[in-house]
C-alpha cells in the first residue's frame, strides 16, 4: 500500500496504529484476566501486602482478603463459577454462615465428602429419630406389649429383669445414640459366658423392636461377635444325691417334683405350669400342652417303670403337680437335708438326660422324652455317665416297692 503523505500526515498515521495496538493489547488483557470480580492489592503501614475482593451483591457489600495473590485468585474464579451457576443467590448467605460452611468443608475434606452429603446423613441418621422414645420408655413399652400377647410371666420376667439392667445404664437415651462400643462392652460386662448369651438375646429382641417402630435402624447387638460358652457339660446329680433328695423329698412337700425331674426329665417350668389332670398313670403318660412346654409345642412323655413306683406314693387326680407356695425355700431346705450345697442348674432334667442315653443308648428316643433335638442330646449327655451308674439310677425306689428287680434306696446310697 502506498501513501503520498508529507511528515505530518506520517505521524498522524504512526499515533493511530499506536493507538490500535494499545487498544488490542488492552482487549487481549482483558480477556486473559476476567475483571469481575476487582481484587485490590493493599499495603499496610505496616509493610505486610495483602488481596482484597470487594463485590456489591443485592446491595450489600461483601469483601473477603487473603494473604497472597494465588488464594484471591482462586477465590474470585470460585465466585464467577457461582454467579453463573448460581446468581446473586450464591452471596446472600450471611458472612457467619458462609465462614461455618468453609469451616465444613475442611473438615470433610479428608473424606472426600461433601457438606450436602453431610446434611443428608445427618437428616437420615439423627434428625429423624429425635422424637423417638428413650431407652427407658422402649423398655416399659416392649414389657407392656409382652403381656397383651399373653407371654408367659417368667418370660415377662426375665425381659424385665435383664433389659432393666440396660436401661439402669442408659436409660435416659435414645438407641440411635448407643454405639457399638457401649453395647458391646454392656454384653461383655457380664459374669459368665451364659449371662453374655442372654444379655445378647434380650438386647437383640429390644433392637428389633425398636426398629419395626421405626425408633432404630440397626440392631447392634447382633453385629456383637456371639461370646463362647465353651459347650460346657451340663452339671448332673449323682446316683447317692439322687437317692437322698428322693429319701427327703416328702417332708417338704417335693415328691413329686423330684421324681419328675428325675425320671421324666420335666423342666422345671413345665412342672410349675402341669396338673396332675395331665398325668395318664393307668396308661403310663403326661401330656405336655403346648401352654405349658418351654416350646409351644405339645408332646407326650412316658411313665416308665421307675417314674410309676414313686408316682403312686404322691399322685392326686387333680392340682398343680408342684406347690407353688415358698416352692424355693422348700428346694432350698430339700437340698441341704440331702447335703447337695451346690446344686446345679436343671440338675434334675440333667441327670434324666444323662442316665436315659446310657441305659438305652438311643439318642432319638431320650430326645423323644426330653422334647429336644437328637443332636443336642448326643452332644450334651453322652457318656457323661457309667452304664453300671445308670442301672443304679433306675433301679432307685422306695424301700417298701423293692423287688428282683429294684434295688432298694438304702442299698443305692451304700
Amino acid at each position: 500500500m502506498n501513501y503520498c503523505l508529507d511528515k505530518s500526515g506520517k505521524k498522524w498515521q504512526n499515533e493511530q496504529m499506536k493507538r490500535k495496538l494499545v487498544a488490542a493489547a488492552r482487549s487481549q488483557k482483558s480477556k486473559s484476566k476476567p475483571s469481575w470480580p476487582c481484587i485490590l492489592r493493599r499495603v499496610y503501614p505496616s509493610g505486610q501486602v495483602a488481596y482484597q475482593i470487594g463485590v456489591m451483591i443485592n446491595g450489600v457489600r461483601i469483601r473477603e482478603t487473603f494473604k497472597t495473590r494465588d488464594e484471591a485468585d482462586t477465590r474470585a474464579e470460585q465466585m464467577r463459577v457461582a454467579r453463573q451457576n448460581e446468581g446473586a443467590a450464591a452471596f446472600a448467605l450471611a458472612t457467619d454462615v458462609r465462614v461455618e460452611a468453609a469451616k465444613c468443608i475442611e473438615m470433610l475434606r479428608p473424606y472426600d465428602a461433601t457438606i450436602i452429603e453431610a446434611c443428608q446423613h445427618y437428616v437420615d441418621h439423627v434428625l429423624r429419630y429425635r422424637t423417638a422414645p428413650s431407652i427407658d420408655e422402649i423398655v416399659e413399652k416392649m414389657v407392656a406389649d409382652a403381656g397383651k400377647a399373653n407371654r408367659r410371666p417368667d418370660t415377662i420376667a426375665e425381659l424385665r429383669q435383664r433389659l432393666g439392667q440396660f436401661a439402669a445404664d442408659y436409660g435416659d437415651r435414645r438407641l440411635t445414640s448407643i454405639t457399638f462400643e457401649e453395647v458391646e462392652q454392656w454384653i461383655g460386662a457380664a459374669n459368665s459366658p451364659r449371662s453374655r448369651i442372654n444379655r445378647r438375646r434380650k438386647l437383640g429382641q429390644l433392637f428389633n423392636f425398636a426398629i419395626r417402630r421405626k425408633w432404630a435402624e440397626e440392631n447392634l447387638a447382633l453385629l456383637v461377635t456371639p461370646p463362647d460358652n465353651d459347650d460346657q457339660e451340663p452339671g448332673i446329680l449323682s446316683v447317692e444325691q439322687c437317692a437322698r433328695l428322693l429319701e427327703h423329698a416328702g417332708k417338704f412337700d417335693l415328691a413329686s417334683y423330684v421324681a419328675f425331674g428325675l425320671f421324666a426329665g420335666l423342666r422345671a417350668s413345665e412342672l410349675e405350669r402341669i396338673d396332675w389332670s395331665k398325668v395318664k398313670l393307668a396308661e403310663r403318660i403326661i401330656t405336655v400342652d403346648a401352654s405349658a412346654s418351654k416350646v409351644r409345642s405339645r408332646r407326650n412323655v412316658e411313665i416308665n417303670d421307675t417314674l410309676a413306683v414313686w408316682l403312686k406314693l404322691c399322685v392326686k387326680k387333680s392340682g398343680p403337680v408342684v406347690n407353688p407356695v415358698n416352692f424355693l425355700d422348700r428346694r432350698k431346705s430339700l437340698a441341704t437335708a440331702a447335703g447337695i450345697t451346690d446344686w446345679p442348674h436343671n440338675g434334675l432334667r440333667h441327670s434324666f438326660g444323662s442316665y436315659h442315653l446310657a441305659i438305652h443308648n438311643d439318642d432319638l428316643k431320650t430326645a423323644f422324652q426330653m422334647g429336644n433335638s437328637p443332636t443336642m442330646v448326643h452332644r450334651h449327655y453322652k457318656a457323661l455317665v457309667a452304664k453300671s451308674d445308670a442301672e443304679r439310677f433306675w433301679a432307685l425306689a422306695p424301700a417298701s416297692a423293692a423287688n428282683d428287680k429294684i434295688v432298694e434306696m438304702k442299698a443305692a446310697i451304700a
